[in-house]
């Protein structure tokens, strides 16, 4: 047996270890987060939400925000002037409306619509929920684009400074929030933490190629999250990130990262250069696929992918070592130290990386499905060639709008 066999042998190991580690501290970080939480006082909230178009205000996901049983909650909508949709209104204008329920009309002009819609007898409210009888505030805010910068983050600016609370949830549009999400959410916002965030677990796939993102998602991307937080880590997830605006200010305010590529990472660094550390919540939120197309999937996962890149080049270049190709190379050249044929320990290691992460979707009921073992194969075959153009690009496509990396952290 040569030396190249054992260090691939060990590699094997290492990566076993770290396929079934990860796995189990997923399944136990909901525990272990909450218990590092501090019950405490529900205090208001103003929840931000930058849209690419208005419309996106109706969609499910936004809707389910006025189904929140929260004290004081406020929510600002953002989309830039420089959407098609929006062409036609004026910079800056925003319209509020204090609601109990109901659907959000965002089919108006530029007329500002107020109406209070608390009940007059709060003991008649009958089949309506609890939540009518509070006040809620909503408003839309048509933003300024900044040429060059983070599209998202040039939507945040106008609603950070009009926010009315010094709670600040930024959530992205396609993001759902549980029942109980908000408040585990408050509850890790400990003295020291600056930022909490919630893993996004894809739901709802409509066809195969959006399993294979919810794969990407979930038992890969989400895995790795959750397990580096039940070890007590943190990082900036942009679906949900709670934080307060005291602090966001003390470190310099969100422009202070406009021209960042990864805004939710460059929004965790800029509170750790303060002492404030981020943090995963115990609760997870959600984000409903339905059928994906190859070519979007391949360009979102692109564009997170050059973010690493960017912002964690370390985990990034540990990436094509740490995966099922590279597994299956360490087993084909290190069998000899088991004393093993290479071809069965292959076989086995193709069998143990769908087999896991079925057994990790099972217990956290994630979309399962018997089409579940291929999708994964077929996302750990995409990885590499994702990689390699994530490390040759100069240019990221956000939506409409591409940015020059040349310059870019």
């Amino acid at each position: 047996m040569t030396l190249l066999a054992a260090l691939a042998g060990l590699w094997w190991v290492a990566l076993v270890c770290l396929l079934l580690g990860s796995t189990l501290l997923a399944l136990l970080q909901p525990a272990l987060a909450a218990r590092r939480a501090v019950a405490g006082e529900r205090r208001p909230v103003s929840v931000l939400v930058p849209l690419r178009q208005v419309e996106e205000a109706e969609s499910e996901a936004n809707q389910a925000l006025l189904r929140l049983d929260h004290p004081g909650l406020e929510i600002l909508f953002s989309v830039s002037d420089a959407e098609p949709s929006r062409r036609s209104g004026e910079g800056g204008v925003a319209k509020q409306r204090r609601m109990g329920c109901g659907p959000l009309p965002v089919s108006y002009p530029d007329e500002a619509v107020q109406a209070d819609h608390t009940p007059s007898d709060p003991t008649s409210s009958g089949h309506l929920p609890h939540f009518v009888e509070k006040a809620l505030t909503i408003s839309v805010h048509v933003t300024t684009p900044i040429p060059g910068a983070n599209p998202k983050i040039a939507n945040l600016i106008e609603p950070v400074e009009a926010a009315e609370h010094d709670l600040l949830l930024i959530k992205d549009a396609a993001t759902i929030l549980p029942p109980g999400a908000l408040a585990a959410m408050m509850t890790s916002l400990t003295p020291g933490v600056g930022l909490v965030s919630c893993v996004p677990v894809a739901r709802r796939p409509g066809n195969f190629p959006a399993l294979v993102e919810a794969s990407l998602v979930n038992s890969y991307g989400g895995r790795l999250l959750l397990a580096l937080s039940a070890l007590g880590g943190g990082a900036g997830i942009g679906a949900a990130m709670l934080l307060r605006r005291g602090d966001l200010e003390a470190a310099g305010g969100i422009s202070t990262i406009l021209r960042a590529v990864a805004d939710d990472h460059a929004l965790a660094k800029l509170l750790q250069a303060k002492g404030l550390r981020p943090v995963f919540a115990a609760a997870t939120v959600d984000q409903d696929l339905g059928a994906r197309r190859p070519g979007e999937i391949w360009q979102r996962h692109l564009r997170w992918a050059i973010c690493r890149r960017l912002e964690e080049p370390l985990a990034f270049a540990a990436e094509p070592l740490t995966g099922l190709p590279a597994a299956c190379l360490a087993a084909l050249a290190g069998a000899a130290l088991f004393g093993l044929p290479a071809i069965p320990l292959l076989a086995l290691t193709i069998l143990l990386w769908p087999a896991a992460e079925c057994v990790l979707a099972w217990r956290k009921s994630w979309p399962l499905s018997p089409a579940m073992p291929l999708a994964v194969l077929a996302r750990e075959a995409l990885m590499p060639v994702l990689w390699l153009n994530a490390l040759a690009a100069r240019r990221l496509a956000w939506g409409t709008a591409t940015i020059a990396l040349s310059g870019r952290h």
